[in-house]
């Protein structure tokens, strides 16, 4: 009997560990659309810059942005005097659309909440499970748009 209840401790230790371990693994970026979604909110929303960088994208990042070089230092230098400038800068997601290796995130971006701001697409190359390439594109929101349709 003494045994039984011995086996049924470390089993029930065993399993108060891996459910312990569950939430830690399930919060853990998976898929590619995750991933992005993730480094975006840190990054934009959150403002940890160093950590969004450190934590999903890949030191050999390359930038198609032609008024960024390449490389994960131009981000870190850039945004965090940035958002010293702006501490009212605003970037909501509106759509986020994945397939394969990329995901494009469609957001508006503005320096405070007064500011229109600018309808931005955010592409992203994802490839073992970080962030390896970004393309974007930016149009601002007109005051008086032809149409009543909306940017998002």
């Amino acid at each position: 009997m003494r045994m039984k209840w011995k086996s049924l401790a470390a089993c029930v230790l065993a399993a108060s560990n891996c459910l312990a371990v569950a939430p830690a693994l399930a919060a853990a970026p998976q898929s590619n659309k995750e991933i992005v979604v993730a480094f975006f909110r840190m990054m934009f929303q959150d403002r940890e810059v160093d950590e969004a960088v450190r934590l999903y994208v890949s030191p050999n990042y390359v930038q198609h942005n032609p008024y960024m070089r390449d490389g994960v230092g131009p981000m870190v230098d850039f945004f965090p005097p940035y958002f010293d400038q702006h501490p009212q800068a605003i970037v909501d997601i509106k759509r986020v659309i994945a397939e394969g290796d990329l995901v494009v995130i469609h957001n508006q971006w503005r320096d405070s909440p007064e500011d229109r701001g600018q309808a931005v697409v955010d592409i992203f190359r994802v490839e073992k499970g970080k962030i390896v390439e970004h393309w974007d594109v930016s149009q601002e929101i007109p005051e008086n748009p032809a149409n009543q349709n909306g940017m998002f």
